[in-house]
């Protein structure tokens, strides 16, 4: 066991980050309390906190040594539970590479391994939750032309949604914003990218979008056969905290259709 206080690695918050903050893990060998970007958590006593500057030469190197000794599917886990709305994530990422590290490939079959349980917690957890809201997005056209649509997901879903809508709306503008963290996958026609969302102000809808909502409220409501009507079903199938953006369910939209 590594000797010493145990430590704090505080990153910037991107995957390099945290890449690097696992090399200098490994190379200072001191106990790990907990690899976080957030500012939330506070030392205890005997505790330190080391800031860390995001160095992509130690990055690539954390990425090699993963690909090569636990493999790429490890690492795709990694890539895809940095996304996690969980508090710890970071540190249990760094615990399951240590144990993979240890294990090598053996870890894909160490599923009674509490580090690798964790993990595959953390991935169940945000792709079940990616193909939720994957199904239940709904662009909206805006006065500019550019489509938008609002999420409000529990885990950090737009850097892992962004590449199935541009795949879809290759040649089209659109931004989509996740209004629970904060964040906006922003798509030019050519690439994308990802902005920070405070103090974003939208277009209004165009009168074409405006139209189609009508529209679509009304067969929604024409099509519905009120005896049959199952609001807990409809819960347990859809969750309720996806229905704000869904046009059909939004009570503003409710009034417009009748």
């Amino acid at each position: 066991m590594p000797d010493g206080p145990a430590v704090i690695y505080r990153y910037d918050g991107t995957f390099d980050g945290f890449l690097t903050a696992v090399f200098e893990a490994y190379a200072r060998r001191l106990p790990v309390k907990a690899i976080t970007a957030r500012e939330e958590i506070q030392l205890g006593w005997g505790q330190e906190e080391i800031l860390l500057e995001t160095d992509l030469e130690k990055a690539r190197r954390v990425e090699a040594g993963i690909r090569q000794k636990i493999g790429g599917t490890a690492l795709h886990m990694v890539e895809v539970c940095f996304w996690s709305g969980e508090e710890d994530k970071d540190t249990a990422l760094y615990h399951y590479l240590r144990a993979g590290f240890d294990l090598g490939r053996n870890i894909y079959n160490s599923l009674t391994h509490p580090h690798v349980l964790r993990v595959e917690y953390l991935y169940r957890n945000i792709t079940r939750e990616q193909d939720r809201v994957q199904g239940f997005t709904r662009f909206s056209e805006m006065e500019n032309g550019v489509y938008y649509a609002s999420i409000a997901p529990k885990n950090n879903l737009v850097p892992l949604l962004m590449p199935h809508f541009v795949d879809r709306f290759s040649i089209q503008p659109f931004l989509l914003h996740d209004t629970e963290h904060g964040l906006a996958g922003v798509y030019d026609g050519k690439g994308w990218y990802l902005v920070e969302t405070q103090g974003l102000n939208l277009p209004n809808l165009s009168e074409r979008e405006q139209e189609f909502r009508r529209m679509w409220k009304m067969f929604y409501d024409a099509v519905a056969v009120k005896e049959r009507r199952n609001d807990k079903l409809r819960q347990h199938l859809m969750p309720k905290r996806y229905w704000r953006n869904l046009t059909e369910l939004d009570p503003r939209y409710a009034a417009k259709g009748k």
